[in-house]
């Protein structure tokens, strides 16, 4: 089959879920792209994918990801997402019983997710991405809860408050309360807690853990920073290059976002973009980051710091990888969650813990790539133009 065919038939096939609610549209067209990577439909692809040094999987998935955004936009206004920011969180019930997160201790902003086999005591602190504007979609629920099977390790979630009703202050002291309610309530000792964040959360980690520096609180065994956000301005003339090929982030876009989410805090402070801030004395850091992202831009220049400053932190780029490669069902996410299971066991990464084909179903049922609570909304599309101007956040201390 020539691959002018085979990619004709991949936009049919996600084409057709098109009038379905958005859950379905997404979930339906990721299953037909993974399906055909599966189970060999997309054999033609093979040679693109080995001249871009990339798997058909990878491949196939951007191809979807690249289709499916326009055909489910719907934009919202500045108040309605003002709105949506300041209600309390609320789990919904499928997600609760699917991934079965329950509360910490009662608290209803943080979760707990069990492995189905526990066979570390470390703690994964997972800080989700979404830009600072949306609560976890779907798929990463679905991800939080194969990380957590697959490294055998209970992983604490916080959910914390959004943009634009919130900002960087507020959303951050919510996320180090609560990992200090680890330390000191529930006797965890900071060793045992490995920090792992995604686009968003991963800025927000690596901006916490300059913080916890400063104010000499205890710090974690280490952090796992995936596509992450680290500088809100998105002035890395870099970006412009990467752009076109980025399925999903967009640099005005997600600047506006970065805006509100700063409040009265610079676009420059290191709680807001903590590529600024000094790097020395945190516990060791590895980044994964794909070139087809705007981020690698930033996480680039992060790794140029790193060896001029002699800082651990180790950067992995994955050559043709999309925004969030690691929470994918292919090969390229297989070898890097691999790399984060043998850091912190302590052992060679020998052991393939991560199965490509065991994610397949899963992955297909639940991804959403853009904000979705388990609702038949569309997902939004943020644009500067959609905004009104509104008075600045109030005034917050550090």
């Amino acid at each position: 089959m020539k691959i002018e065919k085979i990619t004709a038939a991949i936009t049919t096939a996600a084409g057709k879920v098109f009038k379905m609610k958005t859950s379905q549209k997404i979930a339906i067209g990721a299953a037909a792209a993974v399906a055909a990577a599966a189970t060999g439909v997309v054999i033609a692809k093979n040679i693109q994918a080995k001249k871009q040094e990339r798997s058909v999987q990878s491949l196939v998935l951007e191809e979807a990801a690249r289709a499916l955004p326009a055909a489910v936009n719907n934009e919202k206004s500045y108040e309605e997402y003002l709105q949506k920011s300041a209600e309390p969180f609320v789990l919904p019930q499928a997600v609760r019983k699917r991934i079965g997160m329950t509360e910490l201790d009662g608290f209803e902003d943080t979760f707990v997710i069990e492995p189905k086999e526990k066979t570390s005591d470390i703690v994964i602190f997972y800080i989700h991405g979404t830009n600072y504007w949306f609560n976890p979609s779907r798929y990463h629920y679905a991800f939080m809860r194969r990380l957590s099977n697959n490294l055998g390790m209970q992983m604490i979630v916080p959910i914390y408050p959004k943009a634009p009703s919130h900002t960087a202050v507020e959303m951050q002291q919510m996320v180090i309360d609560r990992y200090l309610y680890l330390v000191n309530e529930k006797g965890i000792p900071s060793e045992k807690i490995a920090f792992v964040g995604d686009a968003a959360g991963g800025g927000m980690a690596l901006a916490i853990l300059q913080k916890l520096r400063y104010l000499a609180l205890p710090m974690p065994k280490q952090a796992f920073l995936i596509s992450p956000w680290l500088d809100v301005t998105n002035s890395n003339p870099k970006m412009e290059d990467i752009q076109p090929n980025d399925t999903i982030l967009n640099i005005e876009k997600l600047a506006f976002k970065g805006q509100k989410y700063a409040g009265e805090l610079e676009l420059t402070h290191p709680m807001v973009s903590p590529i600024y801030g000094d790097l020395a004395g945190l516990p060791k850091i590895t980044v994964f980051v794909g070139t087809r992202e705007i981020f690698c831009a930033d996480v680039e220049k992060l790794e140029e710091i790193a060896l001029e400053k002699d800082l651990d932190i180790e950067v992995y780029v994955y050559k043709n990888q999309m925004h969030f490669f690691v929470g994918l069902p292919i090969p390229e996410a297989e070898d890097a969650m691999n790399i984060i299971a043998s850091e912190l066991y302590g052992a060679e990464d020998s052991d393939e813990l991560f199965e490509v084909e065991e994610d397949i179903p899963e992955v297909a049922e639940v991804i959403v790539v853009e904000d979705a609570e388990n609702t038949e909304e569309e997902a939004p599309e943020v644009t500067e133009e959609s905004f009104e101007e509104i008075p600045p956040d109030e005034d917050l201390p550090f």
